[in-house]
């Protein structure tokens, strides 16, 4: 059996798992099944074309309440690498990766475990899972996913490690850009929906002077709606970061300046198409929204 900790070790060493069903791998190519699109976008552009990868979430369905499908079972099951954040941000799945991993039929790489991230916690102590906005986060879910891959799959070892060669370059011209862009410039005072752009934000120098809601699947008493309602207006922000599933009476409630700008920011990229460029084109979403909101 495949414990959790050989696991862990077997990512954090970069050695490879050569026994049971990983060592020769499928003769249709490697399958990879992410939970979320950021990380699809990522795994893409290691495939390039290579096998096949998808993602479980879609649409308007949320990482935190999912149900899933017997197709949803099957391409799990028949995974070469399952792909996810950790079991606090995909609860729904922590129990069923955990019996695949345990099944030696699927490699499970828990992103907030590879060493060398960049993590940022909440007040509470809680990570802030949105580790994928961080380019060099992202880099390194790469390089992990890269490894096992070659692995698993050693005559396409090259084509691997060329669409990770290929995919660094891309995200250091891309930040290059984006710190000529944010860097020098007076900011405006911005709120955001709630706490999800600390790793953005870090890269970039920029912080929010407010979050409307601590979690979104939560809704604020009205004590803390009065009391943030005041706040904000006593702050006169230029904008709000939005996202798609933002309750929009809430939002009146506690911003009542209409001089406000709303920007909505799709985080999960939910609305673009799974490519080997899909995950730079994320990060220049998010940038272009924060650019607009902010006037630079």
């Amino acid at each position: 059996m495949l414990t959790r900790t050989r696991m862990l070790a077997v990512l954090l060493s970069g050695l490879c798992w050569t026994q049971g069903a990983w060592a020769q791998g499928s003769p249709t190519g490697p399958a990879v099944v992410a939970t979320i699109k950021p990380l699809q976008f990522i795994a893409q552009a290691i495939l390039d074309g290579e096998g096949s990868v998808s993602a479980l979430i879609e649409g308007s369905d949320s990482p935190h309440h999912f149900n899933l499908s017997p197709n949803d079972r099957l391409r799990i099951e028949q995974a070469d690498v399952l792909l996810w954040i950790d079991p606090k941000f995909e609860v729904y799945l922590a129990a069923l990766f955990a019996d695949t991993a345990a099944s030696e039929s699927s490699l499970m790489v828990t992103a907030s475990a590879i060493s060398g991230l960049t993590l940022h916690r909440y007040p509470d102590g809680e990570l802030d899972p949105h580790l994928w906005l961080s380019q060099g986060n992202a880099l390194l879910i790469a390089q992990a996913l890269t490894e096992q891959l070659a692995c698993i799959y050693p005559d396409k070892a090259p084509h691997f490690r060329a669409g990770l060669d290929q995919f660094r370059s891309g995200i250091d011209k891309q930040a290059q850009a984006l710190q000529r862009r944010f860097s020098n410039q007076h900011v405006a005072d911005y709120l955001v929906y709630h706490d999800a752009y600390r790793y953005f934000e870090h890269d970039y120098g920029l912080t929010h002077s407010a979050s409307l809601v601590a979690d979104p699947d939560i809704q604020p008493g009205m004590r803390e709606v009065l009391e943030l309602r005041e706040t904000i207006s006593a702050s006169s922000p230029a904008c709000i970061l939005l996202e798609p599933d933002a309750s929009p009476a809430l939002v009146n409630t506690m911003v009542q300046n209409d001089a406000v700008k709303r920007i909505t920011i799709d985080l999960l990229g939910n609305s673009l198409e799974s490519s080997a460029n899909a995950y730079r084109q994320l990060i220049d979403h998010v940038a272009t929204g924060f650019l607009s909101c902010l006037n630079i």
